[in-house]
């Protein structure tokens, strides 16, 4: 009987597969009325398609493509701007805050896995730079920590170093470099 009731759960609850995105040109062959995909790695793109059993239904999503989030707009999340939301806060689980906020700004969807109901969320690998940049400010007026300047995680242009003062001349040791 436990068997039959969990087919017919499984039959009421759906899974949801997705694919590793695969690059592909938009292209319009001479005399067709439509533009086509090049995919520019059949392998691969064969390779994710072989996650879904044949006769799925899909959908598929084509977007531009665009710059992910970078390893300077990370190391200032988890470096600067998570620390001092734990501070700030009072939470000083870096993990678990990050996990809040996945949960509050970057949920795919609501799935249900052996009766229970699972929160899809995307990684924020995903993101572009502007969505990081805008994951950022959702974060911002839901804790209402505003991020720290950028400058000090090379997210600025880049600068001529400053030369460091000189440690023998106390009156250099009291001046702001400009």
């Amino acid at each position: 009987m436990a068997k039959k009731e969990a087919k017919q759960k499984s039959k009421e609850s759906f899974t949801i597969t997705f694919s590793e995105p695969f690059a592909a040109i938009v292209e319009r062959k001479p005399n067709e009325r439509h533009n086509s995909l090049k995919i520019l790695s059949p392998v691969f793109y064969h390779h994710q398609l072989n996650k879904f059993k044949p006769g799925t239904k899909v959908t598929l999503e084509v977007h531009t493509r665009r710059a992910k989030r970078t390893d300077q707009q990370n190391r200032f999340y988890w470096g600067a701007y998570l620390p001092l939301i734990a501070k700030e806060t009072g939470n000083h689980n870096l993990d678990a805050l990050h996990e809040l906020f996945r949960s509050l700004f970057l949920t795919k969807g609501v799935v249900e896995v052996m009766g229970r109901k699972v929160r899809i969320k995307k990684s924020t690998t995903e993101l572009g730079v502007g969505d990081f940049c805008e994951y950022i400010m959702n974060i911002e007026a839901e804790t209402g920590v505003e991020a720290p300047p950028t400058e000090n995680w090379e997210l600025a242009p880049l600068r001529e170093p400053i030369d460091e003062p000189d440690t023998n001349d106390p009156s250099q040791l009291l001046t702001k470099n400009k």
